[in-house]
């Protein structure tokens, strides 16, 4: 979808459709007049208020023969000044699959309700476009020809997002370019995630991860399953030892051409397909975790995005692909590996693999880059949905700033995070009785903290985070601007931490919750 601003109010435009973003009780009366009253019958009748969520669509009669939109869509922001960039997201993801589903194929995005209280011009652009992007996502590739042919003529090819006297034309389009970038960053992982396990074995993805690497412009190396093993890492063998498809890692680079400073690095878990290997997991939404590298996929998104917007750091990401699958040579519960590290773990569940895969990688970027921090994705752990429900990502942090960047950037971008503990009592349960870890605890509660101590202990010496997105990483029915399927979260939270990164102050003490 081609983006572009201009002034005015959006009528003119020449578009199919005007989504009309309007808070509740705010005074609307030239707008009302323009839609022949049409904006007070709806409130009398309680249709239309502009609370947050409502979207109403209106026909549009001619206007004294003069090309204009067709149709209305109105976006309900809630109550007046109180706006918030994830309102307009949701608000514009909604309207925008509305106003195609009215047969619109461009659209014009008046601004002037959504600026206003804590929303800028930049701001409310910015949120606009994501929202219109990211509601109006599809994934196509695997429709038959017809149903493609058919979705190819319902797709929205032009958005105009407008503003009236005293809102900045400039300022919308620096808004209109970020969300634009970010959004697309977030439909390249959702691709990733929805392509079905089948076309996407960790050779495939890797092969995937290459091409997209080269058309943003990023360095991409691949490490094969010699190179894995020549590096001794025995974690991440381990998981794929049951599949005839051998483990890869990626590794993507985008390097700013100034200094020479230590870069910042995403690692992420890419299991492509887990069956939970011998501890078999039972069969009722098993087709789900062909979503497994959901961690992986949003690493890939987040560098299409920094490779766009070009931060002043360095920025490295990396994900870890194997198949979780049975066979002749599958890792038996009780099996004992020694991971990169040289840490020893004995396997007492099969299906614990996520953070086995990670351990590996997150000390191989440790050591080969030697980050600033180091942020890793997974979809973890049952438990945290469990904590967390499927909207919220559990935050496990080792730096008390680098924790508050990303909860305010969270909240910012949509992605909302919730920090958890990481006590030295969770670490002690992942001791192990004849190796160094254990891959799961004794225990039945909290595993999504006892898994994030695990991961701890492959980080330690460097500033870390871990996301575990298992809950939000899917959804299985749509939503304002999260189509059903997998979400891309985290790939929009990622890209603003490395746009708008400075040097983390020295940790004094622990930081809190550790």
């Amino acid at each position: 979808m081609r983006f572009s601003v201009a002034s005015g109010d959006g009528w003119s435009q020449g578009t199919d459709a005007i989504i009309l973003p309007i808070a509740e009780k705010a005074k609307n009366d030239r707008l009302d007049k323009a839609l022949g009253g049409a904006l007070s019958a709806l409130a009398r009748r309680g249709v239309f208020e502009g609370k947050a969520g409502q979207v109403h669509a209106l026909r549009i009669p001619s206007r004294g023969g003069r090309r204009g939109p067709e149709v209305a869509v109105l976006a309900g922001l809630g109550k007046a000044g109180e706006a918030t960039q994830e309102t307009v997201r949701r608000a514009l993801g909604s309207a925008g699959r509305r106003a195609r589903s009215e047969g619109a194929r461009s659209v014009a995005v008046s601004l002037d309700g959504a600026v206003g209280g804590s929303l800028g011009a930049e701001e409310a652009a910015r949120a606009a476009a994501e929202g219109l992007a990211l509601g109006l996502y599809r994934m196509e590739r695997f429709k038959g020809a017809k149903s493609r042919e058919k979705l190819a003529k319902e797709r929205m090819e032009r958005a105009v997002l407008c503003g009236g006297r005293g809102i900045s034309r400039s300022a919308m389009s620096r808004g209109m370019r970020l969300g634009q970038i970010l959004a697309e960053g977030t439909a390249v992982a959702r691709d990733l995630v929805n392509t079905p396990s089948n076309e996407k074995r960790p050779p495939d993805l890797a092969a995937e991860v290459r091409r997209i690497a080269r058309k943003a412009g990023l360095r991409c190396t691949v490490l094969d399953g010699r190179q894995l093993a020549r590096l001794k890492m025995g974690a991440l063998l381990a998981v794929a030892r049951g599949s005839s498809a051998p483990a890869r890692v990626f590794v993507l680079e985008y390097r700013p051409g100034r200094g020479s400073s230590r870069p910042i690095a995403f690692v992420g878990k890419g299991v492509t397909f887990d069956t939970g290997g011998i501890s078999i997991k039972p069969s009722s939404g098993l087709e789900l975790m062909t979503t497994d590298m959901s961690g992986a996929a949003a690493v890939v998104g987040a560098m299409v995005a920094v490779a766009r917007l070009r931060p002043r750091v360095p920025v490295v990401g990396v994900g870890a692909l194997a198949e979780n699958m049975l066979g002749a040579d599958a890792t038996r519960p009780g099996d004992i590996v020694r991971a990169m590290s040289g840490t020893t773990v004995e396997i007492h569940n099969t299906d614990a693999e996520g953070r086995l895969v990670l351990a590996d990688a997150l000390h191989y970027t440790k050591t080969r880059f030697k980050p600033q921090c180091m942020i890793d994705l997974a979809t973890l752990t049952g438990a945290c949905v469990v904590a967390l429900g499927e909207k919220l990502t559990g935050l496990y942090a080792t730096h008390d700033e680098m924790r508050e960047r990303m909860m305010r950037l969270g909240e910012e971008t949509g992605d909302r995070l919730w920090h958890m503990p990481l006590y030295p009592e969770f670490g002690d349960m992942m001791k192990g009785k004849l190796a160094d870890l254990c891959n799961i605890s004794g225990g039945r509660y909290g595993g999504a903290n006892t898994a994030a101590a695990f991961l701890q202990h492959f980080a330690e010496g460097t500033p870390w985070a871990h996301l575990d997105i298992a809950g939000p990483a899917h959804t299985s029915k749509d939503e304002p601007y999260r189509p059903a399927g997998g979400t891309g979260v985290g790939v929009r939270l990622l890209a603003e931490l490395a746009r708008t990164w400075t040097s983390l102050p020295k940790q004094k003490g622990k930081a809190f919750g550790t």
